[in-house]
């Protein structure tokens, strides 16, 4: 028998990388750091922001229970001053609060007295912020004794 002999397959080449010219090494590398510096910035950018956010809302909270005796004796002027100085004191850009109709009793806006907003006739009992228009709107039910509901408080900060 004759036994023909195939010639050989061709070896594969071995895959070889192209090797990255030297000189392109460093700003590739430079560029890949800059990415991760601005990743980690952003990152820590978007905590601070929601730490904020938190803080305000506790705040909120803090000044809706402080209000409780004011509101209890009903003098809407005193309510109104009280408004002014929470404002003045917490560099805030509106103070709001309202009944719980959502008619507006007190206010450092002079146009939105004795307005009603559907906003503000509703709230939780706990404060929740949200971004409108430029500005961060935090809303809050002023709560008597424990569980009777009087009204609302809103403040407004600028973003």
């Amino acid at each position: 028998m004759s036994e023909e002999m195939a010639p050989p397959a061709p070896e594969a080449e071995p895959s070889q990388a192209k090797a990255v010219d030297p000189r392109l090494r460093p700003i590739i590398l430079a560029a890949i750091g800059i990415f991760l510096l601005l990743l980690v910035a952003w990152g820590g950018n978007l905590r601070v922001n929601q730490t904020r956010i938190s803080e305000l809302e506790r705040s909120v909270d803090a000044l809706s229970e402080a209000i409780e005796p004011t509101v209890l004796v009903g003098d809407h002027a005193k309510l109104e001053r009280l408004a002014t100085d929470i404002a003045k004191a917490g560099g805030y850009r509106e103070v709001t609060i309202a009944d719980n109709a959502g008619q507006i009793i007190a206010t450092t806006n002079a146009t939105r007295q004795g307005k009603k907003s559907e906003a503000l006739r509703v709230a939780t009992s706990k404060a929740k912020a949200e971004k409108q228009d430029g500005q961060i709107k935090i809303r809050r039910a002023i709560v008597l004794a424990g569980d009777t509901r009087y009204g609302n408080l809103e403040v407004v900060i600028a973003e």
